[in-house]
């Protein structure tokens, strides 16, 4: 941990369920359990979207500002993430940005050299 409102770790490939311990914790500590579900199934997509189509390892930042919990993911990868069009009847994967679009107050990108980083809000 690096101070009482934010952490940072690297999660290796292969390794996404890292991202679900590392928020559920840092919630619990900061006293917003009442959070974990919808931030572990932000903080996964994000990180499982960096090790599949980025450039691992995933860097997984997790904040606390004011009335918001902040997810970021960096990767080294060029890839935006995009809400892709999904035929419910025969697509098996595709659906991860649609889940975070769903559960964050807000989401985006932002560029860096040497990648990205993907971010949502979660409202408290």
């Amino acid at each position: 941990m690096q101070g009482e409102d934010s952490i940072e770790v690297d999660v290796a490939a292969g390794e996404a369920r890292q991202a679900r311990r590392v928020i559920a914790q840092a919630l619990e500590a900061w006293g917003l359990s009442h959070l974990t579900r919808g931030a572990v199934m932000i903080g996964h997509e994000l990180v499982a979207n960096a090790l599949r189509h980025g450039v691992p390892p995933a860097a997984l930042r997790l904040t606390r500002h004011g009335d918001m919990v902040v997810v970021e993911v960096g990767d080294a990868g060029e890839q935006m993430p995009r809400i892709a069009e999904i035929d419910n009847q025969t697509s098996t994967s595709g659906r991860g940005m649609q889940i975070v679009s769903k559960l964050a107050r807000a989401w985006g990108v932002r560029p860096h050299q040497g990648g990205k980083i993907v971010w949502a809000e979660i409202a408290l």
